[in-house]
């Protein structure tokens, strides 16, 4: 009797093993395709939205401007910390209608508007202008940055001021384009007011950490850099450099950025940091302290009820608003604060930085403005002189 030999199982598993790599494949692509589907559908429906944030970016603005113009009386001439559109909590300030500037219902979305004056740092055009060249206040800034060699912060004023200077002909220790030149990349020196910020990058003398602040992360740096265009055998490269070891770097714990802005106007009193305050000529970082102790009240806290900002520069050393007779201790005496106090500070800001964060349906986007305030009219004239989105 023969015995016949079945092989239908085996062929069955097989064909079972092809069938589920068939569902797997198939599922795969299907998968794929939703997946593609969701972001062309995503992209479609943000692309829908760009209209709207667009106008919800310039809302966000126009609010701004009615929250820098609409001040009660006591508060027109000044802008403190304390104000409404800072972020304070001033009774004052609740005399006007305030609309709320964080989680703001607009239209299909949300807006958040964040509101920083120039002024509360200092403008480096005013400080390097080739007519009245404030050194003074650069020399501070650099032995603030802590750059204490004579010779280094020498080189990097007279760069900064040939920088701006439309004259040729460069300072002792400066640089005009014959030296950016030579550099590789080659550059022309500007010869003209500082637009941005990180133009200092471009100056002899100022490294990434002069600019940044030894402490900064996550600032690469510039191609033009890598070059160096650093004095001194300063290491422009890395903090952790080959051949380098960490107590042989210099160490800067303030940037330059922090104590300039490329536009503005004379200090504001009201709103500058510590930082800011103890680069006024006659003053030092004790006596800034006591300033922004007194403008803060009893609380010792900025932007609070019982602030106390100043309603004039002389206030510095002739006495607070609220009948507080005594000088800020340390100050300069009345003399200097009638005269030269006043060249350097104010108590008002004419330029605000303007930050927009908008929001619709977790599509976001951020929108920065600049409001320039116009002197005139009483100081409440108000507009948005730029513009843009990242």
């Amino acid at each position: 009797m023969k015995t016949r030999i079945y092989h239908h199982s085996s062929r069955s598993g097989i064909a079972l093993v092809l069938v589920m790599l068939t569902v797997i494949v198939l599922s795969a692509i299907v998968g794929g395709l939703a997946i593609s589907m969701n972001t062309e559908i995503r992209l479609a429906r943000n692309t829908g939205y760009d209209a709207q944030m667009v106008w919800m970016g310039r809302s966000g603005i126009e609010l701004a401007r009615y929250a820098l113009a609409n001040k009660c009386a006591e508060q027109k001439n000044i802008d403190a910390l304390n104000q409404f559109w800072a972020g304070g909590t001033s009774p004052c300030s609740n005399d006007v209608e305030n609309v709320p500037l964080k989680n703001f219902t607009l239209g299909l979305g949300v807006i958040s508007v964040t509101i920083v004056d120039m002024e509360r740092k200092w403008d480096i055009n005013l400080v390097a202008d080739p007519k009245h060249p404030q050194r003074d206040i650069l020399q501070k800034a650099l032995a603030e940055v802590g750059v204490t060699d004579a010779e280094q912060s020498s080189t990097i004023i007279d760069s900064i001021l040939d920088w701006v200077n439309p004259n040729e002909s460069a300072g002792f220790s400066g640089a005009k384009s014959d030296y950016y030149m030579h550099l590789d990349p080659p550059y022309y020196c500007k010869n003209g007011m500082i637009d941005d910020m990180s133009e200092l990058l471009l100056i002899k003398g100022i490294t990434p950490d002069i600019y940044w602040g030894s402490n900064s992360t996550n600032h690469p740096m510039s191609a033009f850099q890598q070059h160096g265009s650093g004095t001194f055998d300063q290491p422009t490269a890395s903090r952790n450099g080959i051949g380098f070891n960490g107590g042989d770097l210099p160490q800067y714990p303030v940037g330059l950025v922090e104590l300039f802005n490329a536009m503005g106007g004379r200090l504001n009193v009201n709103t500058a940091s510590i930082k800011t305050l103890q680069l006024i000529p006659g003053i030092d970082e004790a006596t800034a302290a006591r300033i922004i102790e007194q403008r803060a009240g009893p609380d010792g806290q900025d932007g609070t009820d019982d602030d106390v900002p100043m309603q004039n520069p002389g206030e510095i050393s002739s006495g607070l608003a609220g009948g507080i007779g005594a000088n800020v201790p340390g100050a300069p005496g009345a003399g200097m604060a009638a005269q030269s106090l006043s060249q350097y500070v104010d108590v008002r800001s004419l330029v605000f930085q303007v930050t927009v964060e908008a929001d619709i349906n977790g599509y976001k986007r951020t929108y920065h403005g600049i409001v320039s305030r116009n002197p005139g009219g009483g100081g409440q004239q108000l507009q948005c002189v730029k513009f843009y989105w990242e």
